[in-house]
């Protein structure tokens, strides 16, 4: 998975930089934990743990990260309505789901937080 971390030496900011079809992801692992190494590590562990027909959740304050044989998905917790077709109440109204949801396999998951994990403070 190509990805770009950034350091703004100004702000004192780390950035994680995804493909923009893998934005839920970004915004996922910048949201829900702050910008240090040690607070991913229980995110890893878990993963790292998960077998091969391992279904498991990792449930955020915005989004929602599921592993379903060893695929990933991650889903802002707005998609969570009943029929992906429904009718918003109003007709000028639709909904983006493009930055919403994110999938990628576990093995680029995992190679991804280690290099993130790396980069960030200790």
């Amino acid at each position: 998975m190509e990805h770009d971390f950034i350091y703004l030496s100004d702000s004192r900011r780390y950035l994680l930089n995804l493909p923009s079809e893998q934005h839920a992801l970004q915004r996922f692992l910048l949201d829900e934990f702050e910008p240090r190494a040690q607070n991913y590590q229980a995110l890893i562990t878990a993963l790292q743990q998960l077998g091969p027909f391992d279904e498991w959740q990792w449930p955020g304050r915005e989004y929602l990260l599921t592993v379903q044989q060893r695929e990933v998905r991650v889903s802002h917790h707005s998609l969570g309505y009943e029929d992906a077709n429904q009718q918003l109440p109003d007709d000028e109204l639709t909904m983006d789901d493009s930055s919403l949801l994110s999938e990628c396999g576990l093995e680029d998951l995992l190679e991804l937080l280690l290099a993130w994990q790396q980069f960030l403070p200790k």
